[in-house]
């Protein structure tokens, strides 16, 4: 018969002190992916903490400023205490401690090192995972060697009184069993077979893969002498991490089969010796990226506690499984030895993957296991599939309510015939063109005799991005990027020129007249180079800009980069631009031109390609809050959405009315004036600039594109942008060309016009963050005449805000400066 299994299986001190209480709102802020749906997976691979990403992401920039080598010889110190921490995770000697690429690695290594022989008996539990057991029969296969199963008890752990009858029917090699398996809740009683194994001193390799990181596992105490493990599961490291422990005198008699130059010396033609601890089994090649992210994840645990950990997973999972079993229609098949973190469960009538589609669908994800992954423990169990939810410390009591709640719908529409509805539903309106999203239908009314079903009244998207200019098509890109279920709404069709994204070009550049901006500007052009390479097209064209005014100017422009040049040094770097008389400039070097369209169809098309749902045309008429979630009125349809992003530039105001005594939309006039792209106005004598001038803020580009020279004045009279917007006037383009005669000598007549809308805040800063009152409403407009440059970063930093990562770099943008007792 089995032991009883408690939530530890390690040797506990006779009065453990009680665990702490999880923070599980600290664990969600800093885990991004909590906040994009209810995430049942931590047995596959686990969400990352930002600590973690963070590691992986400071080292590859690390070795892509400095090569491979030198960072990791500056990370060193850093390397050496992963060792450390994963040999206290496991209560062994940092020597006994080696670091692979998975935990099936580290199996192979172990196993081949045990040089195993013809005859040889491997004791091997039926939890082993499908990649032990693989290479077990292989072994069996080529060399003889003798695989014997181990009997489960009653309870569906490893029977220990057989145990010890095969470990008393002769001599046997190694003792295995996966302490926690793949396709279940079990925790096998690894202490005691540590034990049965340690008297009869056969080694005892313990796959702790799925046990690490969610119950305590000591090393010395459980009597294991091999442990494998891998770091993307419940210890929440990156993929592509793995571990594995070899304690001594077991190390000093095992040889890896193949050494490397990491784990051996080559001292002669026809010599080497090994290092003295367990890297014998490492190779030299590694991913120091993944290793520091995993070192960050250990850090973290341990912080936590691992005690406090296991507390809260096991009464989670223990509550799930209550709960699950209570549906009707639903079978748990943990077997009675289950604790931990794991449950499995079926619904009848459905396979487990359809069952794991429909509830990704619900915005649920765990996974479905076959029988593939662990025949010996499923086949015997008669089980081809399982659906398998796993908690970790991100999860809350709200999480097991959607779960439940969800199974609870499948199984209602399953017994009404209407499984398929959900999938039909799913293959609907997902194309862009002149159509909106279809509401879904509502669900059948419960039936006397079928409990009743929680429903909200239609699909709930993670996000509903409303504009899809530069602010709202980056905005889409980047959170469908994540894997969000977004959509876009433009009321207009894609690429129109009634709002503020529209035209051939804009500027970019670093010189404002505050700090307050620098971080944002060094964010941008990162954020253009990202963009660029993900849409592999040319967006900027770097000409250097100057930007002058009057000496007195009180506000004049700085920046990182920028430097004040006089009138005759400007003449130099652009020699079309005629400064006037007690004018000087700030010359940025690294200023230029933004191909404005291509960015529309690169950020369009990315976000298309990732998955977003575009839909033009498709005006929003009202939102309005509804608990958590946001409903959005189409003129067809009624959405509902987690997260609301408004980038309706012009169009603010009438969706956020508390916003419209602070912005100010205006009216503005460009035009395109003959010049030769050959002389002084090209690209040879001239780049982004901007004058100060009495008529108001000149600026304008080169004439590179065909067009002839490109001028604006940055200011205009309000405007009503529902209001039906006439071609620039006669009086508009006389002003227009008597500024650019006064700094642009060489500049012939205007060739073309068009206008465009600004929405002015009295700061002239940006409006992006949290509607007042409505936290689930994000809005990104006012961008004051200046705004297009940053897209592709506010873009991002929005999709940061939807899955609830903090920017306090953009605090001086918040809508909440514009209101009494806010901070600006």
């Amino acid at each position: 018969m089995s032991a009883p299994v408690t939530a530890g299986t390690a040797a506990s001190p006779p009065n453990p002190a009680p665990p702490r209480t999880l923070n599980v709102a600290a664990e969600r802020a800093r885990t991004p992916g909590s906040f994009t749906g209810h995430h049942f997976n931590s047995a596959g691979a686990a969400l990352l903490a930002n600590g973690t990403v963070e590691a992986v992401i400071d080292h590859l920039r690390a070795e892509s400023l400095s090569g491979g080598y030198e960072a990791a010889k500056h990370a060193a110190p850093a390397l050496e205490a992963v060792y450390a921490r994963t040999a206290e995770l496991l209560g062994a000697r940092l020597e006994e401690v080696a670091l692979v690429e998975s935990a099936t690695a580290g199996w192979q290594r172990a196993v081949s090192a045990l040089r195993l022989r013809p005859g040889d008996r491997v004791l091997a539990a039926r939890s082993s995972y499908v990649s032990s057991a693989l290479h077990l029969l292989s072994v069996e296969r080529d060399h003889d060697v003798l695989v014997e199963l181990l009997p489960n008890g009653p309870d569906g752990a490893v029977d220990l009184e057989a145990l010890e009858a095969a470990l008393r029917a002769g001599p046997a090699a190694l003792v295995t069993a996966a302490h926690v398996p793949t396709s279940s809740g079990l925790v096998e009683p690894a202490a005691a077979i540590g034990a049965l194994a340690g008297a009869h001193g056969v080694p005892f390799l313990l796959d702790a893969t799925q046990s690490l990181g969610q119950l305590p596992v000591d090393m010395s105490a459980i009597g294991c002498d091999l442990l494998i493990g891998t770091g993307r599961k419940f210890l929440r490291g990156p993929r592509g991490t793995g571990l594995l422990a070899v304690r001594r005198p077991l190390l000093d008699r095992l040889a890896p089969e193949a050494p490397d130059v990491r784990g051996a010396r080559w001292t002669a033609e026809r010599s080497w010796e090994l290092v003295p601890d367990a890297k014998r089994f490492e190779l030299w090649e590694a991913a120091h990226a993944l290793r520091l992210g995993l070192g960050a994840a250990l850090t973290d645990l341990a912080t936590l506690g691992v005690d406090t950990v296991a507390h809260h997973l096991t009464t989670l999972a223990a509550s799930l499984r209550d709960r699950l079993s209570a549906l009707p229609g639903v079978q748990v098949t943990d077997p009675p030895a289950a604790a931990g973190a794991i449950v499995t469960f079926v619904v009848d009538g459905l396979d487990a993957s359809e069952v794991q589609r429909q509830l990704a669908y619900r915005r649920v994800h765990l996974i479905a296991v076959p029988a593939g992954h662990g025949r010996w423990d499923m086949d015997h169990r008669g089980l081809t599939k399982v659906v398998r939810a796993s908690v970790h410390v991100y999860n809350d009591q709200d999480d097991l309510d959607a779960l439940v709640e969800a199974v609870r719908e499948i199984v209602c529409l399953r017994g009404r015939g209407t499984a398929s509805a959900v999938g039909q539903r799913e293959a609907g309106d997902t194309r862009r063109g002149n159509t909106e999203p279809e509401v879904d239908p509502a669900p059948p009314a419960p039936s006397p005799t079928t409990p009743s079903v929680h429903h909200t009244s239609h699909h709930c998207h993670d996000a509903i991005v409303v504009g899809l200019g530069v602010h709202g098509s980056a905005a889409l890109r980047h959170l469908a990027a994540r894997g969000l279920d977004v959509v876009g709404l433009e009321q207009f069709g894609l690429h129109h020129d009634l709002g503020s994204s529209h035209g051939a070009t804009r500027m970019i550049r670093r010189a404002y007249p505050h700090p307050d901006w620098d971080a944002l500007v060094d964010t941008v052009y990162r954020a253009w180079a990202e963009l660029e390479g993900a849409s592999k097209a040319q967006l900027l064209d770097i000409t250097g800009g100057l930007y002058a005014a009057p000496k007195d100017r009180p506000d004049p422009l700085r920046g990182p980069g920028c430097r004040e040049v006089d009138a005759e040094e400007a003449a130099r770097i652009f020699p079309g631009l005629q400064l006037p008389p007690g004018f000087t400039a700030v010359h940025d070097p690294r200023a230029g031109i933004i191909d404005a369209q291509e960015t529309l169809r690169a950020q369009l098309t990315l976000a298309e390609r990732s998955g977003a749902h575009i839909h033009d045309h498709a005006a929003v008429l009202g939102w309005e809050p509804d608990g958590d979630e946001v409903v959005v009125r189409t003129g067809k349809a009624v959405l509902r959405t987690r997260r609301l992003v408004l980038c309706t530039g012009p169009w603010t105001a009438a969706q956020v009315p508390s916003l419209a005594p602070h912005l100010t939309v205006t009216r503005i006039v460009n035009a395109y004036f003959a010049a030769d792209p050959a002389g002084p106005l090209g690209p040879d004598g001239l780049g982004s600039f901007s004058v100060d001038l009495p008529q108001g803020l000149l600026y304008g580009f080169p004439a590179a594109d065909g067009r002839g020279l490109k001028a604006g004045l940055d200011s205009g009279p309000p405007w009503d942008p529902q209001a039906l917007r006439p071609e620039a006037t006669a009086d508009e383009l006389a002003l227009l060309a008597e500024a650019v005669a006064q700094v642009l000598p060489g500049a012939g007549p205007v060739t073309e016009s068009l206008t465009c809308l600004y929405t002015m805040t009295a700061d002239r800063r940006f409006v992006v963050g949290e509607v007042p009152d409505a936290p689930q409403v994000l809005v990104a407009s006012a961008c004051s005449g200046h705004g297009f440059k940053f897209g592709p970063a506010i873009g991002e930093a929005l999709a940061d805000l939807v899955c609830g990562i903090a920017r306090p770099d953009l605090n001086f943008l918040s809508p909440a400066r514009l209101f009494p007792g806010g901070t600006p």
